[in-house]
């Protein structure tokens, strides 16, 4: 069924739009909203125990025609889906990328801390903070990288569990993609240390400049990578990093093998992001773009790469989010004809257990903000959250 109440929250003054999807055995709300308090590049987080975290970025109320601003932090009510008070991330304000490559990015680990990284275009640095168990206050930001630093042109990621946090970008000579490779700072002790800068992948496959790229712990000892490579500056594929043995440094790296949806042959950069998320069942899916395209793969199975589908009208799909609710249901969503500045138009698809399509009929067009994109989560209830 297509859209069927909207009404607004006056905490943040804005509207929720609310769309159900029924099958025969399941039913499930997409709440969508636009990030609050007037912010842009949301970032949601579901931790160990469910709970629910927002990061995103929002411009300074003095200087509005400016792109400077802070990284703010938020906890989503599930009983009143509502989000607490903010917390102030950052220690100093920046200028924010216009590009959707350049986000900050969150996780959460088991003690309950939130780790920020986040990408300062002009200066080249990548930024980290952490916060306190409660998150009630971050530490102050730090610069992570100095000694594989040449070349960073896109943001990093970050991924936490148990006491484990991994900081994981791109970087090498920009005049030679080839070359190029992923490098991580690993710390055992919930991020209050980090180790030395190592190399993670395999040369002769290269990194794409400026796409960005997604981490997670698959176990306690075991990362994924997912990565765009540049194999002879043309083989601008997604690659999967295995990795095992990250508790006490690399002891085995492998490569997934890549499908033809996985597959893109481009001279140039496409700007490109991807994303990495748990099902219930611990299976990991990535959603990435290939050729203009979104795509779904299941990483822990053996299936080949799936196109999610086709857009409202013949142009580009960008920046996909995945996420799963209790019933594994899965909602991928992502933005189209996403311009320099322009945030694009929702889009989104609503999966049953069993990766079937759920019926839908369109949704009423909604423009995201300039700068902005997508971001999902599942509800304990079951209902989902989409913010843009």
């Amino acid at each position: 069924m297509g859209p069927i109440s909207k009404k607004l929250t006056s905490a943040f003054s804005a509207v929720i739009l609310v769309f159900v999807f029924i099958s025969a055995s399941a039913t499930a709300e997409i709440l969508s909203q636009a990030t609050p308090d007037g912010g842009v590049q949301p970032r949601l987080v579901v931790d160990s125990s469910g709970g629910i975290h927002l990061l995103y970025f929002k411009k300074r109320i003095n200087r509005p025609s400016a792109r400077e601003g802070n990284l703010y932090y938020r906890q989503y009510d599930v009983e009143n889906r509502k989000f607490g008070l903010p917390v102030k991330v950052s220690s100093e304000a920046f200028n924010m990328q216009t590009f959707s490559i350049a986000r900050a990015s969150l996780a959460v680990d088991d003690s309950g801390r939130a780790h920020v990284i986040w990408y300062k275009p002009r200066e080249g640095e990548y930024l980290y903070s952490r916060s306190n168990p409660e998150r009630s206050q971050f530490e102050a930001q730090k610069s992570m990288v100095s000694e594989y630093a040449v070349g960073i042109d896109a943001g990093a990621d970050i991924a936490a569990s148990e006491n484990h946090v991994a900081i994981v970008w791109g970087a090498g000579d920009l005049s030679r993609e080839q070359e190029r490779t992923v490098f991580a700072r690993l710390s055992n002790d919930f991020g209050a240390s980090f180790g030395a800068e190592l190399s993670m992948g395999n040369k002769d496959l290269g990194a794409c400049a400026c796409c960005s790229l997604a981490v997670e712990y698959s176990e306690n000892d075991k990362m994924l990578i997912a990565y765009r490579s540049a194999i002879d500056r043309l083989g601008r594929h997604m690659q999967i990093l295995k990795l095992n043995g990250v508790d006490e440094g690399i002891s085995d790296a492998s490569y997934g093998s890549v499908h033809e949806l996985q597959e893109w042959e481009m001279s140039s950069c496409p700007l490109s992001t991807n994303d990495i998320v748990a099902d219930n069942e611990q299976q990991y899916w990535l959603v990435f773009e290939t050729a203009s395209r979104i795509v779904q793969l299941n990483i822990s199975g053996e299936a080949p790469a799936l196109s999610v589908g086709e857009p409202f009208t013949k142009t580009r799909q960008k920046n996909p989010t995945i996420a799963f609710n209790g019933s594994n249901e899965k909602l991928i969503a992502w933005g189209e004809a996403i311009a320099h500045s322009r945030g694009g138009r929702l889009n989104f698809r609503l999966y049953d257990s069993q990766g079937k399509q759920l019926d839908s009929e369109p949704v009423d067009e909604m423009e995201m903000p300039k700068y902005s994109f997508p971001a999902a989560a599942g509800l304990p209830s079951g209902d989902f959250l989409l913010l843009y």
